[in-house]
């Protein structure tokens, strides 16, 4: 299979905006969650226990509009979601060392996730009669994610909002790949957004009891009681790695193959995890990496702290073990012990952190975690779950593949296999400018609230 070079990363994410804040929080061992800022929800609004606590980004209503070229009064309308994707799309790119205005008029792909449409649920509710064309394009429709950046940056390649639930991220990822290894793109944007703006969602999680009461991602301990809700925002950028290599572009990581599939009917209901059919994806994305499967020396895990667990590691157990010799154990651990689950965003979050993991060769601590699961055969592999920074592990001489899984409620199972770039030198490279002048990310001072509770044009920042 063809590799693919992941060239750029972007993200806006609980406690950290970009790449290289998301590494120090990750490698100091942080929880970034907290209490729901007071300008997220309406005035009055009760949180249920689960969801008093979360992952939330700053400035989700902040937007420079001027800087894309949007009215003011369409800009108000269009969910944040689209709006954080555009920033961060933007410095994905200059991370990648594009100018992304180059871009314009080329076959480049844009493919990302999107689950939730809480925006459109708040149009409703404050404009009542006064929704238009902007409202429905803004706010309900889950296509125009897709469609928003592909239009403001004038791109020809394909645009597509992937929506498999909490695996939608990762399924963009993989559908990227596809259409860079089919020719039909050049340069392909993969990511996903996801912020909490409603209650209706945390509510109906809370009432299913699969949010945990304490607002503590367990990933893998014996306490684990529920996920925790949260915002995430992530591209990344791709491309062959023989075009990357050809053009000069950086190489931070290099995904060698990857696989997407459904449980099919392996379990009662739709709803529910299979661990054959999440194996299944596994085995078909190693075969197409050309990966020997115990070979992997760790694996960022769905790992959201739920019942679920027991069943991914369980298929991590079966996979991982084979061709693998006595004695090496695998890490894995789980980004949503720091930030929350960012759900339809949480897929390509991941591969964020694999992709510094694997330029900085070092494993960070998954947090919360106190005494194993006894319900996860730890010693069979075996898998180990760090509560410090680790090494990357080697295997001959050079740094272990890595891989990323994910899953939707929906059934969908995802799993990426990377390896690192050919000339990582252990450490992320340092952000350049584009041309040898200043990066031309959208400057914090021009970004205006956009917020359609007040039913009134942006105001300037500070007001």
């Amino acid at each position: 299979m063809v590799p693919v070079a992941v060239t750029g990363v972007g993200c806006r994410l609980p406690g950290a905006h970009g790449p290289e804040q998301l590494w120090e929080l990750l490698r100091s061992g942080q929880d970034a969650t907290g209490a729901a800022p007071a300008s997220r929800f309406r005035t009055g609004t009760v949180l249920p226990r689960g969801g008093e606590r979360g992952g939330f980004v700053d400035g989700a209503e902040e937007f420079d509009a001027e800087f894309f070229g949007i009215p003011a009064d369409e800009a108000e309308s269009m969910d944040p979601q689209q709006r954080l994707l555009l920033h961060t799309a933007w410095e994905a790119l200059e991370d990648a060392g594009h100018d992304p205005r180059s871009l314009a008029g080329s076959a480049t792909a844009v493919f990302a996730g999107q689950s939730h449409a809480d925006h459109w649920d708040r149009l409703r509710e404050t404009r009542a009669q006064k929704l238009d064309l902007d409202c429905l394009a803004g706010g309900h429709q889950r296509s125009m994610l897709a469609g928003r950046l592909s239009f403001h940056l004038g791109l020809h390649g394909p645009s597509v909002t992937v929506d498999c639930a909490q695996a939608s991220s990762l399924a963009a990822v993989h559908l990227a790949c596809l259409s860079l290894r089919a020719g039909e793109s050049a340069v392909a944007l993969a990511g996903g957004a996801n912020l909490v703006l409603g209650t209706t969602a945390t509510e109906i999680f809370d009432e299913a009891g699969v949010l945990s009461a304490d607002g503590r991602c367990r990933f893998g301990d014996s306490a684990a009681d529920g996920f925790v809700r949260s915002d995430g925002v992530a591209v990344v950028v791709l491309k062959t790695l023989e075009r990357a290599l050809a053009d000069g572009d950086p190489v931070r990581a290099v995904i060698l193959g990857s696989a997407l599939g459904h449980d099919g009917a392996t379990k009662p209901r739709v709803t529910d995890p299979s661990g054959a059919g999440q194996a299944l994806t596994m085995r078909r994305a190693y075969r197409a990496a050309r990966v020997v499967p115990g070979d992997v020396g760790y694996v960022e895990a769905h790992g959201t702290g739920t019942r679920i667990d027991a069943v991914e590691l369980g298929a991590l157990n079966d996979v991982l073990s084979e061709g693998r010799p006595p004695g090496r154990p695998c890490l894995v651990g789980s980004l949503k012990s720091n930030i929350g689950h960012c759900e339809a965003a949480a897929g390509v979050a991941g591969l964020v952190k694999t992709v510094l993991c694997l330029e900085h060769r070092e494993v960070p601590p998954t947090l919360h975690v106190n005494t194993p699961s006894p319900l996860v055969d730890w010693g069979r592999l075996p898998l180990v779950l760090p509560d410090s920074p680790r090494p990357w592990p080697a295997l001959a001489g050079r740094p272990a593949p890595a891989a990323v899984n994910g899953q939707g409620m929906s059934g969908v199972n995802a799993h990426i296999v990377l390896g690192p770039g050919p000339e990582a030198r252990g450490r992320a490279p340092r952000a350049r400018a584009v041309a040898g002048r200043p990066a031309q990310t959208p400057s914090a001072d021009r970004r205006t609230h956009c917020r359609p509770s007040d039913g009134a044009r942006p105001a300037p920042r500070g007001d």
